[in-house]
């Protein structure tokens, strides 16, 4: 087995700037070849100020990487095309521990490519639910919303409010969300159980129909004749087997029978899918117009649906406001290749007080978090918004 010796003091190269741009992402975007350059040219001037701060400056004990990518959009209801909002992306920076090894007998490193660590994320222009490691809430199935719980607040680093998983950076003092109205909220609710419903009593007519056409006396002297073909061809005639097959159809037939009858398991189950869709429509009945515009919430602790989606207003401290991107967060006047907020990602890992001691001494968290503090927060807030 290869012995690996770590090099905790000796200084480390830059590995060589590297930055991706599929062509989903460009095309998703409507993004201009000469856009996607000049975001590229910003994330490196970001990539500058990186390996100005202290902690990576020079790389101690580990190789650093810096690389830029740009990101797909996807279009969720309620979202501008994404041709009309900003490009956004992802400065990935990664400290590699220095190691050698053995291999084939020849001493190797890993100082330029390849190794493993844990990499933190400065995301550019990004305002969606999975940023801040948003929950989505139970019963909005698989409908396509940009919708989310509202993140809650955490204890500042570096002067960086933290908002669910992300630190955020920014100048422009608009919301990052805002409110989602409770009509909204309650529209997917809606859809997932009216879909259920007819789902359920598809399935259970076509049951119901397809056991009907099997337990026909024509169907019955069909299946007699094949068992009766199949017999001939055993040994004996295949008495055994027919005595078999007349005793077990009947018991397939009932226990059938009293699966599908009115009243049984799978008439239960359409009823109580059309049960579900009432409720939610009797609520949204219930509601005036101007409840139903008014922002929403949910708590995930209550046991009725009435309760888990209702007007924010006056409603308890267990019940988190749901909200949607602010579309007009960005300022069109800017290019696109602009940033306009930036989010520190995939750090919060690294808060844990045994983050450091799980990783090297000199890579991963231990170096993530030490970046963090000796970076030039202002210089990066003077970078944003130009």
């Amino acid at each position: 087995m290869a012995q690996v010796r770590y090099r905790p003091t000796e200084t480390g190269p830059w590995r060589p700037w590297s930055f991706t741009a599929v062509a989903h992402a460009r095309q998703s975007r409507a993004a201009t070849t000469a856009e996607v350059q000049a975001f590229q040219a910003r994330l490196q001037e970001l990539a500058a100020i990186v390996k100005r701060a202290p902690a990576v400056s020079p790389p101690v004990g580990f190789a650093g990487e810096l690389w830029g990518s740009l990101n797909s959009y996807y279009a969720e209801a309620g979202q501008p095309a994404g041709r009309s909002v900003p490009l956004a992306g992802a400065l990935s920076f990664g400290a590699f521990p220095l190691i050698e090894f053995t291999r084939g007998g020849r001493l190797v490193n890993e100082d330029l490519k390849g190794g493993e660590t844990e990499l933190l994320q400065f995301e550019v222009n990004e305002l969606g639910a999975r940023m801040y490691g948003s929950t989505r809430p139970e019963g909005w199935g698989d409908v396509q919303l940009d919708a989310f719980v509202e993140p809650a607040s955490g204890e500042a680093v570096a002067g960086l409010p933290r908002v669910g998983d992300v630190f955020v950076v920014r100048k422009n003092s608009k919301p990052l969300w805002v409110p989602f109205p409770l009509s909204d909220a309650l529209k997917p609710i809606e859809s997932t159980r009216r879909s259920a419903f007819e789902h359920a009593r598809e399935v259970y007519a076509r049951e119901v129909a397809e056991f009907t056409a099997w337990s026909s006396p024509a169907a019955r002297a069909a299946r007699r004749r094949d068992w009766q073909k199949a017999a001939a061809s055993m040994p004996g005639g295949g008495a055994e087997f027919l005595a078999n097959m007349e005793k077990s159809e009947p018991q397939i037939e009932a226990a059938t029978a009293a699966r599908l009858a009115p009243g049984g398991p799978e008439d239960a189950r359409v009823r109580e899918a059309e049960r579900e869709l009432q409720e939610i429509n009797g609520i949204v009945a219930a509601l005036s117009p101007e409840a139903l515009k008014a922002p929403s919430c949910y708590d995930r602790n209550a046991s009725l649906l009435a309760d888990r989606f209702r007007a924010h207003a006056g409603a308890l401290e267990s019940c988190r406001a749901l909200v949607r991107p602010n579309v007009d967060y960005f300022d069109p006047r800017l290019p696109r290749s602009a940033p306009q907020v930036l989010m520190v990602a995939a750090f919060t890992r690294c808060l844990g007080p045994g983050s450091p001691a799980a990783t090297t001494p000199r890579g991963g968290c231990a170096i993530n978090r030490a970046l963090v503090d000796s970076m030039d927060w202002d210089a990066v807030r003077a970078w944003l918004d130009r």
